[in-house]
């Protein structure tokens, strides 16, 4: 009998050491969970042998050193004050550690539960119908808009220059100064939109201006105002008087527009930033790698996150991308990436540092800009690997965040689409194939439940943006570039959107976007991901991204090209066409890694880009040495790959050789993705 007590006792032992053990070692465990109450932050993290210690690190990211120690002891929890003196601890992040080993990487608070957060509506859903840019609002009211946007830029409401502003706000113990004039334009747009009766998204920027200067708390430390090509710009998220002024803006605003009374009018969530994965160019942040990127960014969600949540309990955020997708508008990666690399990077930081909600905000416009007949969009297949998504393969949008990687607590990602819109094409036809467009938009809109609105752009069309005419009305010519002008024919299909006068209003579209009836207009099935040929090593040196420093010689023109279908990502290259007579080099500089444990490879497909050629030779000649010689036929391609061993360590010259033979007439000559890697 004792044996069998002292066995039974062994077994609960060994018992309790596997649930500790699976405690332990579980992947998605977090290190440590933060909860807020009014006046206290909880710390709670899986049963542990050994001393805790709970340490406190700022927000910015060019914080120096391992923070300070907020807490050590034993136990499964802790609790310690949320303020340090007027200090909110709430805009902090904490690292666990275990007899004083870090586990995991820094946790921000995600419970905000025990808060007495503002529950109340911030405006009806049931209205996916929006506008952006709307510059009459009783236009506005019979075209039927249940939401709408509204511009916010901090740097337009934050004077933190002036020693007594005239207005002001309080934040953790310090005076914020405000632009009065700005308040209250923002305070009347507002009014005006609740009053009408429109659920409005906030799209927050931060416009830098060339006359700024480096120094200001609003301008990142990356970001120089004199690279600045349009003016919205990376919110300062690497100082500290930069993420102060960011946080508190961001807490004054959701905390003034989600008043139950509406006082000020309301913002029903905001939008970070703009079109993100495009960032040169619409969230300026310098020439950064996409990792810089995505770091500052995810900063600025999670900031976001914890000034807005902890106000309003439905408050959401929205990441901001264009409609590349796996593509990049640009070759230059360090001025753009891929819609993609946004999502996965982000979604991959959430998770390892407490998941938070996150949501998107999608411009799906067609693949040309200056083409509203998406439904020919050739760059968006029905797969999740489409270089785009437009609206020709929107329904791919939602089905990508229902994987289960990116649900939040289960549930799907919110998405809305706040910018897109169809230009009126010259000609007679113009307005009525822009109609069509927004028909065939607006019925694959209504049938995808998980996108909650659809916000066109824009209202009036902008008499300086490049020529495009999306205006549901005509600007009416005048200096006053808000100028309200006549209405085109898209104007009455708007307005019966979401009536029951749709069908009749719409039914002038289907022949034209190639349909008899507007029955499964979003597709149920995609087709599987391309097997299509990736450089999975790490890149050395990119020829065509370095193509400005090679030497030519004897050669016509260098151009950049995209090879591949329509449908899948091109792969970048240099078509280098030779003079008439004589080879043509374009030579090199390469410092070839030393001894490393990965094999260094020169690899790139010789591609002759025209079938009507009749024939040229390629060579490649490392330090004068040939290490590649092939004559192609007109189309025809090779793939190669030279081993660099021999040339570790040293700076070597690389030619890149092109004989046109008897005949120049289109040698195409083209060298496709050419790199030296690492695998």
């Amino acid at each position: 009998m004792k044996c069998r007590r002292y066995f039974d006792f062994l077994t609960l032992c060994l018992l309790a050491t596997l649930i500790v053990l699976s405690h332990l070692v579980r992947a998605d465990e977090p290190p440590l969970r933060v909860a807020v109450t009014p006046d206290s932050l909880r710390f709670e993290w899986p049963p542990s042998a050994g001393k805790t210690e709970i340490r406190e690190l700022p927000l910015h990211t060019s914080a120096a050193g391992e923070g300070h120690v907020l807490w050590s002891g034993e136990g499964p929890g802790a609790t310690v004050p949320r303020f340090d003196g007027k200090r909110d601890r709430l805009f902090a992040k904490f690292e666990r550690r275990l007899d004083g080993k870090a586990l995991g990487l820094p946790q921000h608070v995600t419970d905000f539960s025990a808060l007495p957060q503002r529950k109340n509506s911030l405006g009806s859903l049931a209205n996916k119908k929006g506008i952006a840019c709307l510059l009459d609002v009783e236009d506005g009211r019979a075209l039927g808009f249940g939401q709408s946007n509204q511009n916010i830029n901090i740097g337009w409401l934050i004077d933190w220059q002036t020693a007594e502003p005239k207005l002001s706000f309080e934040f953790e113990g310090r005076k914020i100064g405000l632009r009065p004039a700005a308040v209250a334009a923002l305070d009347r747009e507002l009014q005006a939109l609740h009053a009408a009766k429109m659920r409005v998204t906030g799209i927050l920027g931060n416009t830098v201006q060339k006359s700024m200067s480096r120094t200001s708390p609003l301008v990142h430390p990356l970001t120089d105002p004199a690279t600045v090509p349009e003016g919205p710009a990376a919110f300062n998220t690497a100082t500290e008087e930069g993420v102060f002024l960011y946080r508190a803006i961001l807490h004054w605003l959701v905390d003034r527009y989600t008043r139950e009374d509406a006082k000020f009018g309301q913002i029903a969530g905001l939008v970070i930033g703009n079109e993100v994965q495009n960032h040169w160019g619409w969230y300026h942040l310098g020439a950064v790698e996409p990792e810089v990127l995505l770091r500052e960014y995810s900063v600025a969600l999670r900031i976001a996150d914890l000034a807005t949540r902890s106000v309003h309990a439905d408050f959401p955020i929205f990441i901001s991308l264009d409609h590349h997708w796996t593509l990049t508008a640009t070759t230059d990666r360090t001025h753009d990436f891929t819609g993609v690399e946004v999502l996965e990077g982000v979604n991959e930081r959430a998770r390892r540092e407490g998941d938070f909600p996150w949501n998107l905000a999608h411009h799906p416009y067609p693949e040309n800009l200056r083409q509203p007949s998406f439904w020919n969009d050739r760059s968006a297949p029905l797969r999740f690997d489409a270089p785009r998504i437009t609206f020709h393969n929107l329904e791919v949008l939602p089905a990508f965040l229902r994987q289960p990687r990116f649900l939040f607590e289960g549930k799907p990602r919110r998405i809305v689409l706040t910018e897109q819109g169809f230009d009126c094409p010259p000609g007679p036809d113009g307005e009525v194939v822009q109609a069509a467009a927004f028909a065939l938009a607006w019925k694959k809109v209504q049938a995808l439940p998980g996108i909650e609105s659809f916000l066109y752009h824009r209202h009036v069309d902008h008499p300086h943006e490049n020529g495009l005419l999306f205006g549901i009305r005509e600007h009416d010519g005048s200096a006053n570039v808000n100028g309200v002008g006549r209405a085109r024919k898209i104007w009455g299909v708007v307005q019966k959107a979401g009536t029951p006068e749709e069908d009749a209003a719409f039914a002038f579209a289907l022949p034209i976007v190639g349909r008899k009836d507007w029955s499964d207009v979003v597709a149920t099935k995609f087709d599987p991901p391309r097997a299509v040929k990736r450089e999975t090593g790490h890149v050395v040196f990119d020829f065509v991204a370095q193509r400005t420093k090679a030497q030519q010689e004897n050669v016509q023109s260098v151009q950049l090209r995209r090879i591949g279908p329509p449908d899948e990502v091109p792969e970048v290259a240099l078509q280098q066409h030779p003079k008439p007579k004589g080879r043509a080099l374009l030579t090199y500089r390469v410092a070839i890694p030393a001894a490393d444990a990965k094999r260094c490879l020169l690899t790139f497909d010789a591609l002759l880009n025209n079938a009507k050629s009749n024939g040229a030779a390629f060579a490649i000649e490392i330090d004068g040495r040939e290490v590649f010689a092939r004559q192609l036929k007109g189309a025809e391609r090779v793939p190669a790959e030279i081993d660099l061993a021999s040339f570790r360590g040293r700076e070597v010259s690389i030619a890149f050789i092109v004989d046109p033979l008897t005949d120049p007439a289109g040698d195409w000559a083209t060298w496709v993705a050419p790199r030296v890697v690492l695998r």
